[in-house]
């Protein structure tokens, strides 16, 4: 039987699906909740320490923050390889035979459009 898909949006990505903060770089990006330049983010890097906690994580905890081929930003659930540019973990874990995307438009500009 094949998934279900789903296509949330970024906000409701954050309601179903809050985040934990990355513990091991106080640097992180993908900062959320608060507005303050301390607050340490929720994205952990492709490599090294973080990489390694993060396959340590039930698998329907992660997710894979992505370039797609169309030049906008997705975040998909799972571990991926393909395009990654980092990897979140959310408390909450996605059911199982369910896909789930939050996509991302990167800004461009309109002004030229006539």
């Amino acid at each position: 039987m094949p998934d279900t898909f789903i296509a949330l949006t970024e906000d409701e990505f954050d309601q179903q699906y809050p985040l934990v903060m990355n513990h091991i770089n106080p640097h992180a990006s993908w900062s959320y909740g608060s507005d303050t330049d301390d607050t340490t983010g929720c994205l952990f890097e492709t490599y090294g320490e973080e990489l390694e906690f993060v396959r340590q994580q039930d698998p329907n905890t992660i997710w894979t923050f992505v370039d797609g081929d169309d030049g906008d930003q997705y975040v998909i659930n799972g571990y991926h390889l393909v395009n990654r540019i980092g990897y979140l973990i959310s408390k909450a874990p996605v059911p199982e035979g369910v896909t789930i995307e939050v996509h991302i438009p990167m800004q461009t500009d309109d002004n030229d459009v006539e």
